[in-house]
């Protein structure tokens, strides 16, 4: 557990995720509020009364992930602790096979690190949201595969057939890690397994049935919670799928990648992203990614490990092929997998280039160059020698002070530019969801009160979940299906109430940040009396 020096060999691991963790305190505040997609989750249990509706497209992994505190308290910042703790732990997991898949401590720290450092993983790292945790474990599986498919090492020279057995602890690690994947977010876990199944065909070393059955154990195991719910509650798997599919705007071939694009700042949910505009800072993580990938892959080439960085690189590819390939929106979590993924390449190609512009030193101390051996001029050689050295000296300060200088720029820049976006994005999520209660305060003042239900389109949910009241989302006579005619009816802007509610009295919300928001609500008896 610890080397020689006393030093836990993935102490820089440990290290990395707890600076991701303190950076994640202090940029999102312990009180922010849940969002409509937490609250969504939250309201499985009473403290978060009343439920929200669970439509098709959410599984049941992150109502079990808030369970220990969600089902005993409503406080929110002991959910935000809960939930960092959590994120941290969850980045520990990921990442830490990776120090024995490339034997270096350095590299899975720098890409925990690297991937923790950005401003969606920050933002989503202490939330009750799939994505952090899917992402884990993308990266924690890829890891436990490429142990489990690698032969074990035995002390006797000969090799015994055990060696040729995968470890018990990768397997397991394999097969949680694809349960978890699939308890997140089922879709995204079959795009995870499929190169885990598909890769043994490339690679003969990798063909052995105790990880491939550890792969479709874990998966089978997370999706068994989805598939009975899917028969109890939308009436088979093909009508879960083809709802789920309706909900997200029909799943069909399109290219997402532009979206995306503009995504790199925000916002969280670009549906539709007409008209939103990207700031270009923003954009240099991204443009810096592919060449220190492929910088990391001819790395691991030269390191006798590039099958691994190559199956990274492959289920990154196809995590996120789902959402540019056939979701016809974008939200930038949604690739938080591919991200951590490419992390661990990108390490490597980040630190090649570190080393390759390290000065090194000669064997003679001198950076190559030595004095002459001439006897008759000895004390004129050792002089210039010692200037030769010195001069050398010199040249790898100077050298070693411009890699460090820039290392340290970038590092700088790109932190500074992460935090201005992770800051910004939760001052608009604090007043937008500020907002939600005071639409909920007008609701009140105007006599909707539990029981009670709420419709409207934008931002419904919540606002409906803040008044205590069920929500309704329009549909376009106005109404959905069995669910009768609400008490109010939430609008902003030019938006106007369904024709059935056309003559309910209307009432703006005075104190919301964000001007336009309206509520008709439906007259009580007696009030034309």
């Amino acid at each position: 557990m610890f080397t020689k020096h006393g030093v836990r060999p993935d102490g820089l691991l440990i290290g990395a995720c707890l600076a991701v963790a303190v950076t994640t305190l202090a940029a999102l505040p312990l009180s922010l509020a849940p969002g409509w997609d937490e609250l969504v989750y939250l309201s499985r249990y009473a403290p978060y009364d009343p439920a929200t509706p669970f439509s098709a497209p959410r599984s049941r992994g992150v109502p079990l992930l808030v369970a220990p505190v969600a089902a005993v308290t409503d406080s929110v910042v002991v959910l935000r602790c809960y939930l960092t703790a959590t994120a941290t732990l969850a980045l520990y997991l990921g990442f830490r096979p990776w120090t024995r898949v490339l034997g270096s401590a350095l590299v899975p720290a720098v890409a925990a690190a690297g991937y923790g450092s950005l401003w969606i993983a920050l933002f989503y790292a202490g939330a009750a949201m799939p994505n952090h945790y899917l992402a884990m474990a993308a990266v924690g599986a890829v890891g436990c595969f490429l142990l489990a498919v690698a032969p074990r090492a035995t002390s006797a020279s000969v090799p015994s057939p055990a060696s040729a057995r995968p470890a018990r602890g990768p397997l397991v690690g394999l097969a949680l890690a694809l349960c978890v994947a699939a308890l997140m977010r089922p879709s995204d876990a079959v795009w995870l397994a499929a190169p885990l199944l598909l890769a043994p065909l490339a690679v003969p070393a990798w063909r052995k049935l105790a990880p491939a059955a550890a792969v479709a154990a874990g998966l089978a195991a997370g999706l068994v919670p989805w598939a009975v719910e899917a028969h109890t509650r939308f009436g088979g798997i093909r009508q879960r799928l083809r709802e789920a599919s309706d909900i997200q705007g029909g799943m069909r071939p399109t290219f997402s990648l532009p979206e995306y694009v503009t995504t790199l700042d925000g916002p969280l949910l670009c549906r539709p992203c007409t008209g939103d505009a990207v700031d270009w800072p923003a954009v240099g993580w991204w443009v810096a990614l592919p060449p220190l990938v492929a910088l990391g892959l001819y790395a691991a080439h030269r390191a006798g490990r590039a099958a691994a960085a190559w199956l990274a690189v492959l289920v990154a590819t196809a995590t996120a092929a789902t959402y540019l390939a056939f979701l016809p929106y974008a939200a930038p979590r949604f690739l938080l997998p591919a991200y951590a993924l490419l992390a661990i390449p990108a390490a490597l190609g980040g630190i090649a280039a570190v080393r390759r512009a390290w000065p090194s030193t000669g064997t003679d101390g001198t950076d190559g160059t030595s004095g002459t051996d001439d006897t008759d001029g000895a004390g004129r050689a050792g002089v210039v020698g010692a200037r030769l050295a010195a001069r050398a000296t010199a040249r790898r300060r100077v050298r070693a002070t411009v890699v460090i200088v820039a290392l340290v720029g970038v590092c700088v820049a790109h932190g500074t530019v992460h935090w201005d976006m992770v800051r910004r994005h939760v001052r608009v999520q604090e007043r937008a969801r500020a907002d939600w209660q005071h639409i909920a305060a007008v609701l009140r003042e105007q006599g909707v009160r539990p029981p009670c239900l709420v419709g409207g389109t934008h931002a419904v949910v919540p606002i409906a979940h803040a008044a205590g009241c069920r929500s309704q989302r329009d549909t376009p006579d106005g109404r959905e299906s069995g669910g009768g005619v609400p008490d109010a009816f939430v609008l902003r802007g030019d938006r106007r109430p369904p024709p059935w509610a056309r003559a309910w009295p209307r009432h703006r919300v005075p104190d919301a940040h964000y001007r336009g928001w309206r509520v008709a609500v439906a007259p009580r008896p007696g009030d034309g009396d």
